[in-house]
């Protein structure tokens, strides 16, 4: 804030424009996680609406004061509770997968417990116990779905080159 006001912005303008500064770059970080968030919602769902719907839900029980990771999580949580709820999708839905990079479509296309410990697991790199009090797994299964998910998905440089760096 110095360096603005020795730009000769004046103390009251320096404090409007540090300000505006941290209003965009707290508005970027919040745009940032949900696009992560709904990513990871949309994988963990298989579907485009659950992932919208566990959005908004994370989104109207979200404080602010929590920080852009806790909506993440509660994005994640949610979206995890709309699956177990309402595990076939909508009919008319439109294919999913059409709005995924190639690299994760084929995500979509495995069951539930392997597509959930993978993109739980590798894509977004939570702990095998963590994971497994969220899905209500042992960790022994989680392990096991998580490496049935990578035998089934196309190995990086046959047409993916891995999908964490689309999450982030």
């Amino acid at each position: 804030m110095r360096n603005v006001i020795q730009q000769g912005f004046g103390e009251e303008n320096a404090m409007e424009y540090a300000g505006a500064e941290l209003a965009r770059e707290t508005q970027s970080g919040i745009e940032h996680t949900m696009s992560k968030a709904f990513r990871t919602a949309h994988l963990l769902t298989a579907s485009i609406e659950q992932a919208e719907r566990a959005v908004i839900a994370a989104m109207d029980s979200w404080e602010p004061d929590g920080g852009d990771e806790a909506l993440f999580h509660q994005v994640v949580y949610a979206a995890v509770r709309a699956q177990v709820r309402d595990i076939v999708p909508s009919p008319g839905e439109p294919d999913s997968t059409a709005f995924l990079p190639t690299e994760l479509q084929a995500v979509i296309h495995l069951s539930p417990e392997l597509r959930n410990c993978f993109v739980l697991r590798i894509l977004v790199g939570m702990s095998r116990q963590a994971c497994a009090r969220l899905l209500d797994l042992h960790s022994r299964q989680v392990d096991e779905y998580t490496c049935a998910a990578l035998k089934r998905l196309p190995a990086p440089g046959a047409g993916a080159t891995g999908g964490a760096a689309y999450l982030m």
